[in-house]
């Protein structure tokens, strides 16, 4: 009679062949007594063993990875990707006055410097002209408008009399002219915002870019109903109020 494999904890121990001759009634008791005391006695050896060489391998596997103090302490927390030296410029909302493409009344907030989201309010109008390019009227209407900015990081811009905080982005519009003249406009610009050093509460934003004219109307008599690419202009004063 063998025996063979013992497992324990995922591992296996071979036990020696116990070679065992045929058991008498009289001897019976005293085989299976040494029998079981051996393959106790090998099952606590070999679990003895594999817990050493556990505790052995995963201490010296902390040594290895566990990082230095010293450098955990003079390393300093990773900022989040939006995060700039001048983020505490401005806050979260924003009014002002825009003029150039419409006297609008803009109103911003500011998820984030990088990201800013804006709806306006006021004044637009289009200019009809002749056959011949020349401006005949100019007819205006309420102006109803919305558009996203995304800004990189901001800097500093030295300046000899006062430097400057800025940061260059894109800019997306899209407004509606209501009325007579019912027309709609879409651009895309690049835009500048820029603050003085120090002053915090306020910046002025600077636009220039594409933009497309998309024209509903009649007047006197012809349709315009063609889309008109062109440029746009925006100057904006912006004041935080929180």
């Amino acid at each position: 009679m063998v025996f063979g494999c013992l497992p324990y904890g995922g591992y296996c121990y071979i036990c020696s062949a116990l070679q065992i001759p045929i058991l008498t009634h009289t001897n019976i008791n005293q085989r299976m007594k040494k029998i079981t005391y051996s393959i106790i006695f090998l099952c606590c050896f070999g679990a003895g063993l594999n817990a050493q060489s556990t505790f052995a391998s995963h201490s010296a596997n902390y040594h290895e990875s566990a990082p230095s103090l010293k450098r955990l302490a003079s390393t300093p927390p990773a900022k989040p990707f939006y995060e700039s030296e001048y983020d505490d410029y401005g806050g979260k909302i924003g009014v002002g006055v825009s003029i150039f493409n419409g006297f609008l009344v803009p109103v911003r907030y500011y998820a984030n410097p990088k990201n800013v989201f804006e709806a306006s309010v006021g004044l637009g109008g289009v200019v009809i002209y002749t056959t011949d390019n020349e401006p005949e009227s100019i007819q205006t209407g309420f102006l109803l408008g919305g558009g996203y900015t995304f800004f990189n990081d901001r800097f500093l811009k030295e300046k000899k009399k006062r430097n400057k905080v800025r940061a260059h982005g894109l800019a997306i519009r899209a407004s509606h002219l209501l009325g007579d003249f019912n027309s709609s406009f879409a651009s895309l610009g690049w835009a500048m915002e820029t603050f003085k050093e120090n002053r915090r509460n306020n910046s002025f934003i600077f636009e220039l870019g594409l933009q497309a004219l998309f024209p509903n109307f009649v007047y006197e008599g012809q349709e315009f109903n063609k889309v008109r690419p062109g440029i746009y202009l925006r100057c904006h004063w912006n004041f935080f109020l929180k």
